[in-house]
């Protein structure tokens, strides 16, 4: 095993990190998920005792009136009840009243709540459509929690490869290993809309404008998912250019049927 520079020497810090949704501080934050998470307990409850309700009124209670106390009533198709007492009344009990819509109600508010803190699965789609401004808009209290726990993120594990590499490096101090030799950065593109049509007709025209360069106008169809992240500018230029002498290829073999086909056939051209 390879041993490091700076051994024998101490350690000048503990190499410990807080990893935290807002900050790497050693201090007690809120959780972001704290407000889901009572919300999400509030509805557990209230469907409990809704379903509880329901298991007493749902289900049917036969009744009667009129009939002898000591006779035997069965239920079933071949079996009727048959009663000498004028007036005499036969029925199933059937739940009214407003009781258990109340725990609707209560169950659709908390699925509303928790539609806008976060968990859009529960809300219902509009269906209506939106633009990408008014969709930018809708997601960015979302992309807010979620862009500042990636920021913490980043920034705690820059300190843990930070002093990785300062354990094997000639830098006295990890403070001293900058930004430019070890930084973590994560993706905080959060967003589920890529580039439309329009955007990519304005970024091809502004490269055949020679306004932005074709690296450029290629960040941006990455940027915008368009192309994988894991293909490079160079490997997309060469997929493009095999593309067109397929392309061509096949449009000169095309061209070259009909000919073909009328000298074999002896038919006109």
């Amino acid at each position: 095993m390879k041993s490091s520079r700076k051994y024998p020497c101490p350690l000048p810090l503990i190499p410990f990190v807080f990893h935290g949704p807002r900050h790497s501080l050693p201090l007690v934050d809120k959780l972001p998920l704290a407000d889901i998470i009572a919300l999400n307990l509030d509805h557990y409850r209230l469907d409990a005792d809704y379903k509880h309700g329901l298991h007493f009124t749902a289900l049917p209670t036969a009744w009667v009136s009129g009939f002898d106390k000591s006779s035997e009533l069965r239920i079933g198709s071949s079996t009727a009840w048959v009663a000498e007492t004028v007036g005499a009344a036969a029925g199933f009990l059937e739940f009214t009243g407003q009781g258990l819509t109340t725990f609707e109600r209560a169950m659709d508010r908390d699925e509303r709540l928790l539609a806008v803190l976060g968990t859009r699965m529960l809300a219902e789609q509009k269906r209506v459509g939106e633009s990408a401004d008014a969709i930018a808009l809708r997601q960015s209290g979302e992309n807010s929690v979620l862009g500042a726990l990636a920021a913490s993120i980043s920034d705690s594990l820059t300190h843990v490869l930070r002093w990785m590499h300062w354990w094997h490096s000639t830098e006295e101090k990890p403070d001293l290993v900058s930004s430019e030799q070890v930084l973590v950065s994560l993706n905080t593109d959060f967003s589920l809309q890529g580039m439309d049509s329009q955007a990519i007709t304005a970024l091809v025209s502004a490269w055949q404008a020679g306004a932005i360069s074709q690296d450029t106008m290629l960040d941006c169809f990455r940027k915008g998912e368009v192309l994988p992240d894991g293909r490079s500018n160079a490997e997309e230029k060469e997929l493009a250019r095999e593309g067109v002498r397929i392309s061509e290829g096949g449009l000169e073999a095309a061209r070259g049927t009909p000919a073909a086909a009328g000298s074999n056939g002896g038919g006109n051209p």
